[in-house]
């Protein structure tokens, strides 16, 4: 989990100089620039750069969000003596107090410092985000549901199958004390 977090963190570095490194155009009062093919390319390089950028970083970041899940989810499901509980506490609020501080990070960046050209990308982006976000929470919860029906499929075959064994035993020796009484009874 560290290692994600160090790798996000340290992600941040070549971001933030896109944003920074690009100056802000200076229009004049009454002069209007024409942008040049050379000034256009360039703009569109830096906006194919910090959607590169971002999408590693949420890519990273959801890496994190889904490590921390399944940490969590084992906590609650399987038990271990020999865990640290303390560590286990520490290494999930570290890793959430850096992406809560990373996400600080870059909301202030793409709203502050982007390009203009990019217009209101942080609001765009984390709308669309909400709404998928949704979207695949309902579908993990649904694949989630089909998982522990179908496990619970599996059980209810089986306990078929040990009750189906049960009664062939039963019967067979029900059978045979009977065989064997009326063999008795004949003598």
């Amino acid at each position: 989990m560290a290692a994600i977090t160090t790798e996000v963190g340290g992600f941040l570095a070549p971001l933030l100089a896109l944003f920074k490194g690009k100056p802000k155009p200076v229009v004049a009062a009454k002069t209007v620039k024409k942008k040049t093919k050379k000034e256009h390319i360039q703009e569109t390089q830096v906006m194919a750069d910090v959607v590169k950028h971002l999408t590693e970083f949420f890519r990273l970041q959801e890496e994190l969000a889904e490590k921390i899940r399944r940490e969590e989810a084992q906590s609650r499901n399987v038990y271990d003596p020999k865990q640290n509980v303390m560590e286990a506490a520490l290494n999930r609020v570290m890793a959430l107090d850096q992406m809560a501080a990373l996400e600080v990070t870059i909301r202030e960046t793409m709203v502050y410092q982007a390009p203009p050209e990019m217009g209101a990308l942080y609001s765009k982006v984390f709308e669309m985000r909400d709404v998928i976000r949704e979207e695949q929470e309902e579908a993990r919860l649904s694949q989630e549901a089909k998982e522990r029906y179908i496990k619970w499929q599996q059980r209810q075959a089986e306990q078929e199958v040990e009750m189906l064994i049960a009664l062939t035993v039963a019967v067979g020796i029900i059978a045979g004390y009977l065989h064997l009484w009326f063999l008795y009874l004949s003598q």
